[in-house]
């Protein structure tokens, strides 16, 4: 995962003109992408249904 923040951060702070002294920023960023990525891929557990035991 470290290779494809690295990659990410690279192609942000390329995009934005290679400003110095923002490698924190952009690393930031790109895991932050990376990370909402990941988590839009999660699937929600599923919900259980009570059963309701029948008298006798």
């Amino acid at each position: 995962m470290e290779d494809q923040i690295k990659r990410r951060a690279y192609e942000l702070w390329e995009a934005d003109g290679c400003p110095a002294g923002q490698d924190q920023n952009y690393w930031f960023k790109a895991l932050g992408e990376l990370a909402s990525a990941a988590a839009k891929t999660i699937k929600p557990a599923r919900k259980r249904t009570t059963r309701v035991k029948k008298a006798a």
